[in-house]
């Protein structure tokens, strides 16, 4: 190898660190001023602080109801049939005893004719039994007479009972067949009543499905008919620890969206016997005013129905409340250790229901108490806080600061995850 090269590779390897030996040095100046100056101060959160308040609330229960008819049959045909003629359509309103469906009856009534025939020929026979026993009565009596005195011999008396007795018989007998055709004419009368289908009272039918001519097996299904009335019923269930809350003849205030925005009036009517064995609810049958008609039965009705007394509750915004996995918590705001600072302390609660803006907090605070409302979203344990509208306090300078922004950077960066360091936000 040339002395040439050795030389020049020396040489380079010397500046390389000279310049190396010149940085590190630099570096470890920085970083020993950096580390000689004071902390950056703490910046605080900008949040709203609002005092934990008593509100007066009283329990209420979501319920899902179902409306029912107060009178509500399904119309079925008790005997088979031919339509012979349909007097109502579909949705129209009917009153008690209008004929709907009349079904062919011309064999009932050849039936009927000779039921009737029958019965006549039933009293006919009444009254020539009557006759034969009025002449036997006579007869027996003459006869009778005679015996006693000596004129008749007592096989005549005897002949003159026994047709006495027969004709009593028929006479019987025809007042039985009588009754019998008197029953039969009742039967086929009633038959035909059967093929006349009339509403049982006054009710909005539902749909048609039926047309003249169609044959009906017994019990088929010719329409649905609801009651129409200012009042119905509103049915939901109750779990079982709130059913003991709930007795016939009370009455509540409650909100259904249905309904439109002011509370209606439920009365309740009746509880169930028993209990559903799957969810353990009890089923409550209350009444509500229905004058316009919107409520129909079979609709699905959301009601909010108050289930216990009314009390003092204390009650934050919900913007204070922050919820979790691990937890519903919100930031109480106390005192620091410095005069007129505020620290966050995370406290968990139990909550309860939601009031407009506002929340029910049943358990971990207390009234007066100051929480975190709008902005709780940026705080942590001990996070220094200014309330939203005060004047934030100016820092000051540290001792040995330029002001140079560049120097105060590098003082920023030199602490990373200190106290001023905004790598955790």
């Amino acid at each position: 190898m040339k002395k040439q090269t050795i030389v020049a590779a020396v040489l380079v390897l010397g500046g390389v660190f000279a310049v190396g030996g010149s940085l590190a040095w630099w570096k470890y100046r920085e970083i020993e001023k950096a580390r000689n100056q004071p902390p950056m101060p703490e910046p605080p959160e900008s949040v709203q602080v609002v005092e934990a308040q008593t509100v007066t609330w009283q329990p209420t229960a979501r319920l899902s109801g179902t409306v029912v008819a107060l009178q509500s049959v399904v119309l079925k045909n008790e005997v088979a049939g031919t339509v012979r003629e349909v007097r109502f359509e579909s949705g129209q309103r009917v009153k008690q005893g209008d004929i709907l469906v009349t079904l062919d009856d011309s064999t009932e009534q050849a039936d009927l004719a000779a039921a009737e025939a029958t019965r006549r020929v039933a009293e006919a026979s009444i009254v020539a039994a009557k006759a034969d026993l009025a002449w036997s009565e006579a007869n027996y009596n003459r006869m009778l007479q005679a015996s006693e005195a000596r004129v008749a011999p007592i096989a005549d008396v005897d002949r003159a009972r026994s047709e006495l007795e027969g004709n009593r018989g028929r006479l019987a007998r025809a007042e039985a067949e009588l009754e019998q055709a008197q029953a039969q004419v009742l039967q086929v009368k009633t038959l035909i009543d059967k093929k006349t289908i009339r509403a049982p009272f006054d009710a909005l039918v539902g749909l048609r499905n039926i047309h003249p001519g169609q044959y009906l097996a017994e019990g088929s299904e010719i329409a649905g008919l609801q009651a129409v009335s200012d009042r119905i019923y509103l049915d939901f269930a109750l779990p079982q620890d709130q059913a003991f809350r709930v007795k016939p003849g009370d009455v509540v205030m409650a909100n259904a969206d249905v309904l439109g925005p002011d509370p209606v009036r439920i009365e309740v009517v009746a509880l169930d016997a028993v209990a559903n064995a799957t969810t353990r609810n009890i089923r409550v049958r209350s009444i509500v005013e229905n004058t316009g008609q919107i409520l129909r039965p079979g609709m699905f009705v959301d009601v909010s129905v108050p289930v216990g007394t009314s009390g003092e509750f204390v009650a934050v915004p919900i913007t204070a409340v922050r919820r979790a996995s691990y937890g519903d918590h919100l930031f109480i705001v106390m005192p620091g250790e410095k005069s007129g600072e505020l620290r966050a302390r995370q406290r968990f609660v139990r909550l309860g229901p939601s009031l407009g803006q506002q929340v029910i907090v049943a358990e971990g605070i207390k009234p007066g108490e100051r929480v975190a409302a709008e902005g709780s979203f940026k705080l942590r344990e001990n996070s220094l806080i200014m309330p939203a509208g005060a004047a934030p306090t100016t820092a000051t300078a540290p001792p040995g600061a330029t002001g140079d922004p560049a120097d105060a950077g590098e003082a920023h960066a030199a602490a990373p995850g200190g106290p001023g360091s905004t790598e955790a936000r």
